[in-house]
């Protein structure tokens, strides 16, 4: 068992949020799962994904139903409506247009 747990570091890691932001591009490319934490709290996960296509479709599309109503849910509790972000969208699109 003591060996499994030594082993943990090569399949995962954990970050602070400034690590990651620093370390971003390197850990997004990496293959290992990635904690983020702010102030020792856990604030993100990133999943390494190798070959997205190759998850079944079943689970991308849960993956996909529960990602969508949780960034609903995030957006109402702060009332966010969609039409506010679609309107931040465009203006974001035609600002980097530029």
């Amino acid at each position: 068992m003591s060996d499994r747990l030594s082993d943990w570091r090569s399949v995962m890691r954990v970050a602070g949020v400034r690590e990651f932001q620093n370390l971003a591009p390197e850990l997004i490319k990496g293959d290992q799962l990635v904690f983020v934490t702010r102030h020792g709290k856990l604030s993100g996960l990133l999943v390494p994904l190798g070959e997205p296509q190759e998850l079944p479709v079943e689970l991308r599309r849960e993956l996909l139903t529960r990602l969508g109503a949780g960034i609903a849910n995030h957006l109402r509790a702060r009332g966010v409506s969609e039409t506010k972000v679609l309107r931040g969208f465009e203006a974001w699109r035609k600002a980097r247009r530029r």
